[in-house]
């Protein structure tokens, strides 16, 4: 299998199971391995600026190595269809910003591809800048591939 991954950015919903299931038929015809990243975001404890003393502001306890509990089913769920389809490939977790981890992962990796599902996002979102998929395509060296 080559070493060159096709990297898929996944967060359970049908756009990214779209994108995983067109990874998983690619992956065959590449003979790539398969690398899931899920993205959690980060969760900041809150001060009151006004409280005296509220100057430092610390992130919460660190969260398991089997990821934050609320990406967990999505992580199983992503291994799950990996087995199913008897991809070779990894699963795995970060915390932060979804463009910026999965293009960690892809230059890390050196990725063939990124593959996402396509969204439809509202012109208020896209002005917001909000559209990872665009984000992806502008900042990616790879190829980035939307699955319908």
């Amino acid at each position: 299998m080559a070493s060159h991954p096709l990297v898929v950015g996944y967060d359970g919903l049908d756009p990214a199971k779209h994108a995983l299931d067109f990874a998983l038929k690619e992956s065959k015809l590449r003979n790539a391995p398969v690398a899931v990243v899920v993205v959690a975001a980060e969760h900041f404890a809150t001060v009151d600026p006004y409280e005296p003393g509220a100057i430092n502001v610390e992130l919460l306890a660190p969260p398991p190595p089997e990821g934050p509990v609320e990406i967990q089913p999505i992580l199983a769920e992503a291994r799950e269809r990996l087995a199913a389809a008897g991809v070779e490939g990894t699963v795995e977790w970060a915390l932060g910003d979804p463009v910026t981890e999965i293009l960690r992962v892809a230059q890390r990796d050196d990725a063939t591809a990124i593959v996402v599902g396509e969204r439809h996002h509202s012109i208020f979102t896209r002005l917001l800048g909000a559209d990872t998929t665009e984000a992806l395509i502008r900042d990616a060296t790879c190829e980035v591939i939307v699955a319908h």
